[in-house]
């Protein structure tokens, strides 16, 4: 029993060992073969260390931003590098993308106030000036209009009561009022809208004295008739003229006219309607 036991075990010696051996064999002609590849050695190659990829070699890759970088991108148009120090190292298993996302604090400061310092809310880094109008930022527009808010809480009227997005539709567009309103007369130059009605508190008209008699007559068409056809020296004076400054003046006589007539004739009628019954339509007399 013995020997049949020493037996087997000294067969199944032999045979790891010659196992061993074939292993051994096809391992050393491998290498053999991998270390017989002739592949030129180039130390000079890593003598130097690179030079920092352009933004052309970027956008090989990331083609969309470099194209929102070229359409939009304002004063952002340097090297990526300036910016992302750190390049593709992001990792989804560590979640590391905030930790090597470049910081807009880097060169920025809180030109919004404290409330606003999530930039990319508003801003698209690659197209800084390109703002969408989201709803938070329509929310947000004082922050950096404060005059416009103030303009419009004291001054109410209906574009007190609309949306900043209704009139302006993407950030920095300025649109004309003839998109909502029609002109006072034909081919009303948009420059005359804005001469009187300041937009954000429309109903506060101040106007300069050239502006023609055109544009009052536009809502008060029939003063502007009588205005044309009368015989006197009014009809040759601009309305702004008289009704200076601020719509809804009404001007006294006395400031072009002073003293046109007798004392004793002024003593009976010291108002100048009594006798000149409308100023548009002279003389119109008792």
């Amino acid at each position: 029993m013995k020997k049949k036991v020493c037996s087997a075990l000294a067969k199944s010696s032999w045979l790891s060992l010659l196992l061993l051996g074939v292993v051994l064999a096809a391992s050393t002609a491998f290498a053999a073969k991998v270390a017989t590849v002739d592949i030129p050695v180039k130390a000079e190659l890593y003598a130097t260390m690179p030079a920092p990829l352009s933004p052309v070699q970027c956008a090989q890759c990331h083609n969309t931003v470099f194209g929102a970088l070229k359409d939009a991108g304002g004063r952002h148009r340097f090297d990526c590098q300036q910016c992302h120090k750190t390049i593709h190292a992001y990792n989804p298993k560590k979640g590391n993308y905030d930790e090597i996302m470049p910081k807009c604090a880097s060169c920025h400061t809180e030109i919004h106030g404290p409330a606003n310092k999530d930039c990319s809310t508003c801003h698209n880094p690659h197209s800084p000036g390109k703002v969408a109008m989201t709803p938070r930022l329509v929310n947000t527009c004082a922050t950096c209009h404060p005059a416009q808010k103030e303009e419009l809480v004291k001054f109410p009227s209906k574009h007190s009561k609309v949306s900043c997005d209704r009139c302006h539709t993407s950030h920095g567009y300025i649109p004309t009022c003839f998109n909502c309103h029609k002109p006072h007369y034909k081919e009303q130059p948009i420059e005359t809208c804005l001469k009187c009605h300041p937009v954000h508190q429309p109903k506060s008209i101040h106007y300069p004295s050239p502006e023609p008699a055109q544009t009052c007559g536009a809502c008060h068409g029939k003063i502007y008739e009588k205005w044309k056809k009368t015989p006197s020296k009014h009809a040759k004076v601009n309305c702004a003229t008289c009704h200076r400054d601020k719509h809804g003046y009404v001007p006294q006589c006395t400031e072009c006219h002073k003293a046109p007539h007798p004392k004793s004739i002024l003593d009976r009628f010291p108002k100048c309607l009594g006798c000149h019954l409308d100023v548009h339509d002279l003389p119109s007399m008792k």
